[in-house]
């Protein structure tokens, strides 16, 4: 096996888990948690093989931002699955109503000025998501939702995703990638192409 394919294989192998988590939950708690586990160290793991092999591709990213996808959706139905009477305030709801809508519209903005499927993987987006992959098994050990917690967490990835739609609105078509810290990369990054473009038109003369 060739090593620029474990990424690729690390982030399959997170589909996979994410996939089986639901059947789990809290009838087989110590498959379940090892599951959460795997799918957290291939999510943090993949990217950071890919770049240190470097063979990072349009592929791969892909694959990360479905990984992404199927954990959140799988995440969704072990909850409902695993806590009998799911006792949660309006206000959470409303929060993820509110980061659900920002998402889909981004993912929608991203395709028609891009012609690209995925997310940007900022690092505050990343660093937000992290509690509330952790409210899951907390969630299902207790049989019940944390509700302040998640209202919090909620709030604070909705506030990533609101940075991801600034840095879309502003890139333009050729400058577009899913691999992005910050805004303050995409602009510092700009702004230095800017600033040494005309050295480059010099050297070609």
């Amino acid at each position: 096996m060739k090593a620029k394919h474990i990424p690729n294989i690390l982030s399959f192998s997170r589909i996979a888990v994410s996939l089986a988590m639901p059947f789990l939950g809290r009838n087989h708690m110590p498959w379940f948690l090892t599951c959460f586990i795997v799918a957290g160290l291939t999510d943090v793991f993949d990217g950071i093989i890919a770049r240190k092999l470097k063979c990072q591709s349009k592929f791969g990213e892909k694959i990360d931002s479905l990984g992404d996808g199927v954990f959140i959706i799988s995440a969704i139905l072990t909850v409902i699955f695993a806590v009998e009477a799911i006792v949660i305030p309006l206000y959470c709801y409303v929060i993820f109503a509110v980061l659900m809508v920002i998402r889909v519209v981004n993912m929608i903005f991203t395709w028609k000025k891009f012609r690209r499927v995925g997310f940007i993987h900022t690092r505050s987006t990343r660093w937000a998501s992290i509690p509330i992959a952790v409210l899951l098994p907390i969630t299902v050990i207790l049989g019940q939702v944390p509700t302040i917690p998640l209202a919090i967490f909620l709030s604070l990835t909705a506030i990533a995703q609101l940075e991801e739609t600034v840095i879309l609105h502003a890139m333009q078509p050729g400058e577009y990638t899913m691999s992005l810290k910050s805004y303050r990369q995409w602009k510092r990054d700009r702004d230095l192409s800017i600033a040494t473009e005309p050295e480059k038109q010099e050297a070609i003369v």
